[in-house]
């Protein structure tokens, strides 16, 4: 069992510094590279990137190629063997955005591709499991129908005190009442949740807080016991539980580049920032009802503005980012940020479908 690392992994500037990181030239590979690195304890992907590429800012590279086992970027661990960018590894065709002296990271620099022709030189999609059970999605306004609900630590407090009620942690074992029509079988996993804002003509952000597994069943009209496993948010008494769905989750193929005239809407972004950035969750309104599926990519774009006659002439499109589609549901779709040109990711901002997987 993997044990978090408390610290940041990856330094905030490479976060804000991304749109001067993302693209590895086929001179920036080096031939003394190692094919691998196995982790040891203070490692970051940071460090590799300076250590083997010569480049911190790299970092990416070395995430892209190991997605089966890094869920996110932040937290690597002692003991996993990560495969490295080297001179047998195929580069990837693109320059290297440059920044000149002086200028911020958001300054205007030269795009030599298309998001799509991007797409199409990409290697095939992996959408690891982590990322899919973590998305907050979009549900209906009431939040999912016959969740059951967490009621405390099932072990007897050491002092004469009342039962744990709030802040559960990992490896806790909770009472747990089912959800409706479920018989929680041991092993068998749920989800736990918050209720995030209710978006009119969209529907209720769900934000999973934490994995549990059940260690003893209901019987006898008792409540079952479950473990927590996984834990990402906060948890306390009177959480609800719903099913752990998977369905999509380890998705692999290569997306093939594909258009409609369909455009959504950026209806909410997960985790307040002032600008969202590489790994935030943007929420649209395209659902499975459009063929949305997990592994697609989309761009998020400013539509073309029309010429003002006798003020202005028409402003053309700017892209803004692309992303990788995580969670789908009825009522829409969660998406990943995986480059950003722009550090205009907001609410109501244009988003359209770029790839469509297989």
């Amino acid at each position: 069992m993997k044990i978090s690392r408390f610290g940041w992994s990856i330094p905030a500037a490479a976060l804000i510094s991304i749109a001067a990181s993302q693209s590895l030239s086929a001179q920036d590979v080096r031939a003394d590279v190692p094919a691998s690195h196995t982790v040891k304890r203070g490692d970051t992907l940071w460090d590799l990137a300076k250590t083997y590429l010569g480049d911190a800012y790299l970092w990416p590279s070395i995430y892209r190629l190991n997605t089966d086992q890094i869920e996110d970027p932040h937290w690597i661990y002692p003991g996993e063997v990560l495969r490295l960018p080297g001179a047998a590894a195929a580069p990837v065709v693109a320059e290297r955005l440059r920044v000149a002296p002086g200028a911020t990271v958001f300054a205007p620099v030269r795009m030599d591709r298309t998001a799509a022709s991007r797409l199409a030189s990409a290697p095939a999609a992996h959408v690891p499991i982590g990322d899919v059970i973590r998305a907050a999605y979009v549900g209906p306004e009431g939040g999912p129908a016959g969740s059951g609900k967490l009621l405390f630590r099932s072990d007897i407090p050491g002092i004469d005190q009342q039962r744990t009620t709030s802040n559960f942690q990992l490896y806790d074992k909770v009472l747990m009442v089912p959800p409706v029509g479920s018989i929680a079988a041991e092993r068998e996993r749920f989800l736990s949740y918050d209720l995030g804002e209710s978006i009119e003509d969209f529907g209720r952000i769900v934000i999973p807080t934490a994995v549990l597994q059940i260690v003893r069943s209901p019987r006898n009209g008792e409540a079952a016991i479950a473990e927590v496993v996984q834990l990402f948010g906060k948890v306390d008494a009177e959480a609800r539980v719903i099913p752990l769905d998977t369905m999509g989750a380890g998705a692999t193929g290569t997306p093939t580049p594909f258009r409609d005239s369909r455009t959504a809407t950026i209806k909410a972004i997960h985790r307040d920032a002032v600008l969202p950035a590489m790994n935030y969750e943007v929420l649209f309104n395209l659902g499975v009802r459009d063929g949305m599926k997990i592994g697609d990519e989309i761009e998020i774009f400013r539509p073309r503005e029309k010429a003002i006659q006798d003020e202005r002439p028409a402003i053309p499109e700017v892209p803004i980012a692309t992303g990788q589609v995580i969670r789908v549901t009825s009522y829409g779709t969660t998406a990943r940020i995986t480059y950003q040109a722009q550090p205009a990711i907001r609410v109501g901002e244009s988003v359209r479908l770029l790839a469509r997987m297989p």
